[in-house]
């Protein structure tokens, strides 16, 4: 299947989703999920959270109605056991237990249903590939879990979550086109489309000045660990020449962010997981930046990161070149942030 047939794939998934979420959000009152304002959630109004459910079904529908290309079905078990426990987080507000017990099951049907997990994190030294050998399926399962969770915890503001979401997801579908991989790139431009029919009702827009609908812990879980199942699924095993790395610096966004403030937090006393708002979007929105402008600098930031990775993977540049920059990035970006939350003046918020 051409690019110009991926890109035509996404197109219909992004009706059928769009479709999907509208009829969603008008019996997500009957079904209790609706995200309501109140503690650190200043959004005016009830809004339906209905984008994982969504997303799900357009998948489905892929599959079973439309039969466009190939999706795994073992992402799809997977992806229902998350998007079934997140839901009811939604509706109940979950202890994060159960949680992270159905992000383990979700990890744990990729690795030993699809075959999917890390082996090596590659030539990072310059000398040799690193293999991670008996360490291979821990390894795995933390660092899916971990980028489930960068991707829930930056999921704040309309729309931010989804269009980073997507650029990854784009990158991802032209690295596993570009790498000949027909079921990763069929995956990644479906996920592409749903999303793109979602956001059409999650983005702040001249007609829309204000998001419909929310994805929820159920939208932003699924979308942690589709870009990790593609992080993985593209740089391991026979045929791939894309090496971690690179899928890193698709990534870089959620988890620089996640990274910086859980450390950030641990230096102060706090708990990793304590809710606060110092986020880098609210950073942004701190310094004046309207919604919508801090959106655009964050995926402009995604779409050049993303570019290092795959470009700097097709241009042959070596993968420890590409891991000291990522590092030091990264290390640059915490301190930043740091020195500009200080700056600020700017305290957590002392409600949970």
């Amino acid at each position: 299947m051409t690019l110009s047939g991926f890109v035509l794939a996404a197109v219909v998934m992004a009706v059928v989703a769009s479709i999907a979420t509208v009829v969603l959000a008008r019996f997500a009152p009957a079904l209790g999920l609706m995200d309501h304002p109140g503690g650190r959630k200043d959004h005016n109004g009830s809004v339906p959270v209905v984008g994982g459910i969504a997303l799900v079904l357009t998948l489905v529908c892929a599959v079973f109605c439309v039969n466009i290309t190939p999706v795994p079905p073992t992402f799809l078990a997977a992806a229902g056991i998350l998007v079934i426990v997140s839901v009811w987080d939604d509706r109940n507000e979950l202890h994060h237990v159960p949680r992270f017990i159905a992000q383990i099951a979700a990890v744990l049907v990729m690795i030993y249903g699809a075959g999917i997990q890390l082996t090596t994190v590659g030539n990072l030294t310059g000398l040799r590939p690193i293999g991670l050998w008996v360490f291979a399926v821990p390894m795995t399962v933390f660092a899916v879990v971990g980028v489930i969770n960068a991707v829930n915890m930056i999921d704040g503001m309309d729309g931010l979550a989804g269009s980073t979401s997507l650029v990854s997801l784009a990158w991802f579908g032209v690295a596993a086109t570009l790498s000949g991989l027909v079921e990763q790139a069929g995956l990644a431009w479906l996920l592409c489309g749903g999303l793109a029919g979602f956001l059409l009702l999650n983005l702040r827009l001249p007609w829309q000045p204000r998001a419909r609908v929310f994805l929820g812990d159920a939208g932003s879980t699924l979308l942690g660990f589709a870009l990790a199942w593609l992080a993985i699924d593209l740089t391991q095993g026979a045929g791939r020449t894309m090496p971690p790395i690179a899928a890193l610096w698709v990534v870089l966004l959620p988890l620089a962010d996640c990274v910086s403030l859980m450390a950030r937090r641990r230096s102060r006393g706090q708990s990793p997981f304590h809710p606060d708002r110092e986020h880098i979007h609210h950073y942004l929105l701190a310094r004046g930046l309207s919604v919508s402008q801090a959106l655009g600098v964050l995926v402009a930031a995604s779409i050049v990161f993303g570019a290092v990775g795959v470009v700097g993977w097709r241009l042959g540049v070596p993968e420890w070149v590409l891991f000291w920059v990522f590092f030091f990035a990264f290390f640059a970006y915490h301190r930043a942030m740091k020195r500009a939350w200080k700056k600020l003046g700017e305290a957590p918020s002392p409600t949970a």
